[in-house]
């Protein structure tokens, strides 16, 4: 039976996992780079290094894409004292800008986060994380094909312009 205290500890593991993805998708560096611990390290395959080189990184290759999301599982948290090793099924969407011929991708990929946090002064961050790719496939479509937003429409932004960067005031 898991106690109180492996509760939380699950809680906040999912809470910066889900931030990373989050941070990801609205290219917030710092969002980005509070998740891991100072020495953290991240091996993305095509980029190997610090958490804030991470970020820096994902800041840089990303912008090309008008959108990305990532939809994130429930983690599988195995805790051991102040460290837990974590897996965490994902499935991300890379829509391309629209080319010259007008029509757009997306680059859908499945993956997973395989982390080793540790919990140090109380807080949970990552140590080392390693994305290991499953699967992958690109769709081709035609943007000017696709539903077209009304002008009152509330439209998501990669930035902290983004309606959610304004907190419950705004809702």
């Amino acid at each position: 039976m898991p106690t109180i205290d492996d509760l939380i500890a699950r809680a906040e593991i999912t809470d910066v996992i889900q931030k990373l993805a989050r941070g990801t998708d609205r290219l917030d560096r710092e969002l980005m780079a509070s998740c891991y611990h100072p020495d953290g390290f991240d091996d993305h395959n095509s980029f190997r290094g610090s958490g804030d080189e991470f970020a820096d990184w994902v800041c840089a290759v990303l912008p090309h894409f008008a959108a990305t999301t990532h939809f994130i599982a429930l983690p599988h948290i195995r805790l051991d004292g102040d460290s837990a090793n974590v897996d965490t099924y994902c499935v991300a969407h890379h829509v391309s800008r629209p080319g010259e011929d007008g029509t757009a991708t997306d680059m859908v990929m499945g993956l997973r986060y395989i982390d080793r946090f540790e919990r140090r002064s109380g807080e949970w961050k990552i140590a080392k994380r390693v994305c290991a790719f499953d699967w992958n496939y690109t769709v081709p479509f035609d943007p000017a094909a696709t539903f077209q937003w009304e002008a009152d429409f509330t439209l998501g932004a990669r930035d902290r312009t983004d309606p959610s960067y304004f907190g419950a005031g705004r809702l």
